[in-house]
């Protein structure tokens, strides 16, 4: 596959696909698929990760077929807890025999 500059793609209205795997920055394994999604497409996400794959085609190569629980920051006393509205950054690392890892992490604005 041609590798070409990191660049965003819209997948949708509230899902922008980053796909480090296709780029210099990481051209093989693991691949590495960054997503900005909305609150709602995040809800999505968490609900079927692997729908949300085949949907949305995160890795059209090799849909996942396993995913881990996305790791998320605990709500703990002192800091604000996520308020609707909020987009999430979430992170997939696809190893060999299309299991994936997911992090995530909240932030006010895309």
């Amino acid at each position: 596959m041609p590798l070409k500059t990191p660049k965003w793609e819209e997948a949708a209205p509230g899902v922008k696909v980053l796909r480090l795997y296709q780029t210099k920055l990481n051209a093989d394994w693991p691949r590495i698929v960054i997503l900005e999604l909305t609150a709602d497409k995040f809800s999505e996400y968490e609900r079927d990760p692997l729908r949300f794959d085949k949907k949305y085609k995160l890795y059209p190569e090799q849909p996942m077929r396993w995913v881990s629980n996305c790791s998320m920051p605990p709500e703990i006393e002192d800091v604000p807890p996520v308020r609707n509205g909020t987009y999430w950054t979430v992170v997939l690392l696809h190893a060999g025999a299309s299991r994936v890892a997911c992090a995530a992490c909240p932030h006010e604005s895309s």
